[in-house]
């Protein structure tokens, strides 16, 4: 049999790939600190479907060099110079490419001065010289003219389908020309893409006409008398130096001079030790697992179901002695207040699990008396426990009326504390490709997806035993994996005597939930959908015409193509890939000043999505038996280790519009004689600063209780505090808090009106103001450049190797990070720090009043009024007290009948 020989088009692969991954709603894959990896994910596809589907004897791939260096340019310079230019995070991502390429032992093949076209189509006649079947590996229509008995096209056009395999008869039937005649069709028709001029006047089906009649260019220019339609004669006789000049720049070399032959070529060969770093690097978990298994001892996977009661004697006899193990549960919903216990795994061994189903039948025990049997077990404080999201699973035993104790470890908040920026988070599965390249069972795969979803109850049980064992399994591989790590790096605080705490803390919070004023939002509702109507309504008259609110394309025709109200903004539109205009936020607003249409839109676009987001979708969250929300905070999300929530997310409920703080008043205390008490960190980011910097201007400013702003801005400019105008000191605090984020001259200039270099001006006078600030920030980029990695005041940590890379954008992301991290996670810890001591000091007090909320410096407490004054007394004390900085921690507090009374 013939090798099988196929040449990458590496271009137009990754043209292809970076386009097909970035136009979905998420706008393109990144990884977690903000690097694009679409195209390298997509080129990654098409290259592993080829490997897999066709096992090539031998592989090559080529990319494009420079346009400018061209031979093509030289001759003809308009070749190619109407092309957009490569986007940018496309262009970052070809040495990526190349990269991967080498982790597969493809070579990848130039020459200079000629593009990756003449460089396949000199291996194809080489590989069809030496009687190998050819497959060019890509979509371009110029690639037909080298297609022939032995020389073919593969077009993979989804991962998911067979490829689209081009040959002779191929050919013909899309263009109705041979393919040794496509070089004098491309040259008639031309391609605008390229600039390769053409013929005007001569398209598609009249070049094919064209060939078919007189067969040849060649032919076609010798005998234009014959041609019948006068106005393609006259431009065939006018053009002939243009169509000749793009039958050069069309036809693809096939002799231009190679570093390797085909000879030289062989079969992919995949280099683990190159990939998998790689992969875990562009945080392409799921690939890690296709890489083949290095020759190692395989781990036994010994599962076991308990099906009778003398084997689960056995178990927890053997539990007990062994006095620590890894648990699992098996649920009916991943909400943990309405979840039935299906089964419960266990593992102490690696290797070794067990699973205790509540639903065999004939069953162990009977559920009720099952879980009595396991109670004395799980709630003795002397057993250790470890588990993969403490807080789901003990929550769902609290349903069930068990109180899980001896909890000492939780694998999900070990992967985080050790490892806060990880892309993909810190889930069992994907902690189990990162460190073991093992494919666990997916979820899918036993409860289906969907309308057919089923749960744990419903699914045959050796089914669920096998998963479930597979769960405890694993969650006792990472306990034995993370624990001397968080010793060795020094985390041992942060996660046992911070992390885990803290767990209790907000599955109590999550568990009381918070009242919510249901007729307050029904004429929130209401409201907002007159001044939406009222904003519709003014919109089509203002533009003339009614059109869809909510389609960027018709906003975009009437803003650009009809009102052309970039003209009197004098603003370049941009459109997007797809050709639409770009209406976002930013032109809105660039555009708003100059035309009540453009205003009205961003008016309308921020009450639609308050309305969207928290007036109709909270009344959905109320849980239908305790009629309170019950959001969910999130501990391992957050890379500088602050608590996110979720179902619904409350931190981001916009404050600073009348309309936001409505939503707010919605949030009430849960009835007569209780009110809602609020607490709230004043400059807590700030005041760290002060204290990490030691700088004389802000501990001082901090220590005397003076306005900070004022403060600075009177350093700055030499001047007395009570001449600083409100104007300078918003300059200030934009500066004060900007510095932490990474701000430059260029974003103080666009928050403030300065020009740029009175911004630069103003922040060299910043910083000799502050000199301190100043030397603070440049010892902590100096740090985090040695040792990779910032801390905060308590010890956490987050990795920076970002730091290092020759990516300019990446780079300087890495040091926005290692400036915002230390301050922001300080802040962080601090008011867990609270929480922890707030939550011990109130059930040891037997006090009433429960906290309720945490969002961002902030704390929600439901209290009765006759608690009041000694809540708040308290509340201030583990606040203040939670850190001893060389500044004081200030507290602001306010109460009332819902939370915007209280804030």
């Amino acid at each position: 049999m013939a090798k099988r020989l196929f040449l990458i088009d590496g271009t137009a692969v990754a043209y292809r790939a970076h386009f097909a991954f970035s136009m979905g709603p998420r706008g393109g894959l990144t990884t977690s600190d903000g690097r694009p990896t679409s195209a390298v994910f997509g080129f990654l596809m098409t290259l592993k479907s080829l490997l897999d589907r066709e096992n090539p004897d031998a592989i090559a791939v080529s990319f494009d060099g420079p346009t400018k260096e061209l031979e093509r340019t030289k001759s003809y310079p308009e070749y190619k110079a109407t092309r957009d230019a490569m986007p940018d995070e496309l262009f970052e991502q070809l040495a990526v490419m190349e990269e991967v390429v080498a982790g597969y032992h493809i070579p990848v093949l130039r020459s200079k001065g000629h593009e990756a076209d003449d460089v396949i189509g000199t291996l194809a006649r080489q590989g069809e010289e030496a009687g190998m079947q050819v497959f060019m590996v890509t979509g371009d229509k110029d690639f037909m003219q080298l297609v022939g008995k032995n020389v073919k096209m593969w077009n993979l056009r989804s991962s998911t389908s067979a490829p689209e395999i081009i040959g002779p008869k191929e050919v013909e039937l899309k263009y109705s020309v041979r393919p040794d005649q496509m070089i004098d069709f491309l040259a008639l028709m031309g391609d605008s893409s390229d600039n390769v001029p053409g013929v005007p006047r001569v398209g598609q089906k009249t070049a094919g006409d064209l060939l078919q009649q007189f067969d040849t260019l060649d032919e076609v220019l010798a005998n234009t008398e014959n041609v019948k339609k006068p106005s393609i004669r006259r431009s065939l006789e006018e053009n002939r130096e243009l169509a000749l000049i793009s039958k050069d720049l069309v036809t693809i070399r096939t002799d231009v001079p190679l570093t390797m032959s085909v000879q030289d070529l062989g079969p992919a060969e995949v280099d683990r030790e190159i990939l998998e770093p790689m992969f875990r690097d562009l945080e392409f978990d799921s690939l890690i697992a296709s890489l083949p298994k290095e020759d190692e001892p395989q781990i036994p996977q010994s599962y076991h179901i308990i099906r009778t009661e003398a084997e689960l004697d056995r178990l927890l006899a053997e539990l007990r002695d062994v006095a620590a193990f890894a648990l699992d549960t098996e649920t009916t919903s991943l909400d943990s207040k309405v979840a039935r216990l299906v089964g419960i795994s266990v593992s102490h061994e690696i290797g070794t699990a067990y699973y205790i189903p509540f639903n065999l039948d004939p069953p162990i025990l009977e559920s009720d008396a099952l879980l009595e049997r396991l109670r004395p077990l799980l709630e003795d404080p002397s057993v250790a426990k470890t588990l993969q999201n403490v807080k789901y699973d003990k929550g769902v035993l609290r349903t069930a009326g068990v109180e899980l104790a001896g909890v000492d470890f939780d694998t999900m908040l070990a992967s985080y504390v050790l490892s806060p920026g990880e892309m993909g988070g810190h889930g069992l599965d994907t902690q189990c490709l990162r460190h073991f390249s093992y494919k666990k069972i997916p979820t899918k795969e036993i409860i289906g997806i969907g309308k057919k979803q089923k749960t744990f109850d419903q699914v045959d049980v050796d089914l669920v035993g096998r998963y479930a064992a597979e769960d405890a399994d694993f969650t006792w591989r990472l306990r034995e994996l993370h624990a001397p790590l968080l010793e060795e790096y020094g985390l041992q605080e942060v996660f046992h005597e911070l992390e885990m705490p803290l767990i209790d803390v907000l599955l109590d919070m999550e568990q009381e939930g918070i009242a919510i004023d249901l007729p307050h939002l029904e004429k929130l509702g209401a409201d907002l959908q007159e001044r939406l109507t009222t904003d519709e309504e003014r919109i089509f008259e203002r533009a003339g015409e009614p059109f869809n609110l909510n389609s960027p394309a018709q906003i975009g025709t009437v803003l650009f193509d009809k009102l052309e109200v970039h003209r009197l903004a004098n603003v370049r539109p941009k459109k997007t890939k797809t050709g639409q205009w770009k209406t976002d936020a930013a032109m809105l607003e660039k555009l708003a000043p100059h035309h009540e249409v453009p205003e009205l839109l961003l008016d309308y676009r921020r009450l639609s999505k308050l309305k969207s987001t928290y007036v109709d979708s909270l009344p959905r969250d109320v849980h239908p038996e305790t009629g309170r929300i019950h959001t969910s905070f999130n501990q391992a999300i957050a890379a500088t280790g602050r608590l996110s929530s979720d179902e619904p997310n409350l931190q981001n409920i916009p404050i600073r519009t009348e309309e936001g703080r409505e939503v707010r008043r919605a949030f009430v205390s849960r009835g007569e004689g209780w009110v809602l008490l609020s607490a709230d960190y004043s400059q807590i980011e700030l005041r760290i600063l002060a204290h990490m910097s030691k700088d004389p201007g802000l501990v001082e400013s901090f220590n005397r209780g003076e306005d900070i702003h004022v403060r600075t801005i009177s350093l700055i400019h030499g001047i007395m505090p009570e001449m600083v105008t409100p104007e300078l000191r918003a300059q200030a605090k934009v500066v004060n808090y900007g510095l932490m984020y990474g701000m430059g001259a260029s974003r103080l200039a666009n928050e403030t009106g300065m020009t740029p270099p009175e911004a630069k001006k103003f922040i060299q006078s910043y910083f000799r103001a502050l000199p301190d600030v100043k030397e603070y920030l440049d010892g902590t980029l100096e740090s985090a450049r040695e040792t990779l990695e910032v801390r905060t005041l308590f010890g956490r940590r987050r990795l920076l190797p970002e730091i290092e890379s020759s990516n300019v954008m990446q780079r300087i992301s890495a040091e926005n990070m290692a400036i915002n991290t230390p301050i922001q996670g300080t802040a962080a810890d601090i008011i867990k720090r609270a929480m922890l001591d707030l939550h011990r000091r109130l059930s040891e007090s037997k006090l009433r009043a429960k906290l309720l909320l945490q969002v961002h410096d902030e704390l929600v407490l439901d209290v009765p009024e006759e608690e009041l004054d000694q809540v708040e007394t308290l509340l201030r004390q583990c606040m203040e007290g939670a850190a001893e900085l060389c500044v004081p921690l200030d507290v602001t507090m306010g109460h009332g009948r819902n939370w915007l009374e209280a804030h």
